[in-house]
């Protein structure tokens, strides 16, 4: 699950739940972050963390989303850095 291609990009991984008992995770890297019942608050979690992180460190993120055949998917959520606006002379 390494994903250091992007440089500074951060990446958030949604496994699948494994024997259909185990909560989905979200996992920063490969540090677990939080689980739930359901794929969908993953996601939604996912989402909102990814906004947080990309806001608090102006970085790139990324969502690596496990299907159920075992397939990851990738989604560029947040591909650039944040310009701060202009200030007027």
């Amino acid at each position: 699950m390494e994903a250091r291609d992007l440089g500074n990009t951060i990446s958030l991984y949604l496994p699948q739940a494994g024997g259909g008992q185990t909560p989905f995770a979200v996992l920063q890297e490969r540090k677990e972050v939080r689980r739930f019942q359901t794929p969908d608050d993953a996601r939604t979690f996912a989402l909102e963390l990814a906004g947080t992180l990309h806001e608090r460190d102006n970085v790139p993120v990324r969502l690596r989303i496990e299907q159920e055949d075992g397939h990851w998917e990738t989604v560029d959520v947040f591909l650039s850095a944040v310009t701060p606006p202009r200030r007027p002379p």
